[in-house]
């Protein structure tokens, strides 16, 4: 794994579930592994719960995923392009598309273990697939299409 996280090297990022410039958020953290894959592991809160307290809301469920497979897209374009996370020219994408495939509920005090894996590369997007699993167990799957935004995206 790399030292620092993903998120910790964008400039700028203020994401509610990603960003190290939002204290409010839910300030994930996404490394390498070996194998290529990026991991992140996140502890919910109560205040993340479903109807059901024990249950973690599926929309934060799909945030997780969301801003874990973005943040891996973004790491992942850096370094096709031979650089560190932020050096020289911004790179930034978005959200085009997120399919999330709930199978299991996840438990509010349990560890989740995302992991995210690039599984298609264009010029404008990145196609990941996502699993997000809690106690060994698989809570739910997803894909993530990741578009690369022009460089004034921020400031539009």
């Amino acid at each position: 794994m790399t030292a620092t996280a993903f998120q910790d090297q964008i400039p700028g990022n203020h994401c509610f579930g990603c960003g190290p410039g939002n204290a409010g958020g839910l300030q994930i953290k996404s490394y390498w592994q070996p194998d290529g894959s990026a991991i992140c592991h996140f502890r919910p809160s109560p205040q993340h719960c479903a109807g059901p307290a024990q249950t973690l809301n599926g929309g934060i469920i799909a945030t997780l995923i969301d801003c874990h497979g973005i943040c891996t897209a973004i790491a992942d374009a850096y370094r096709r392009d031979g650089r560190a996370i932020g050096q020289g020219n911004e790179i930034w994408y978005a959200t085009g598309k997120l399919e999330v495939s709930y199978r299991a509920p996840a438990p509010i005090d349990a560890e989740l273990e995302l992991l995210a894996r690039v599984d298609e590369v264009s010029d404008r997007k990145t196609i990941l697939s996502c699993t997000l699993s809690a106690n060994g167990a698989r809570c739910a799957e997803a894909r993530v299409v990741a578009v690369r935004v022009p460089d004034d995206w921020r400031q539009r």
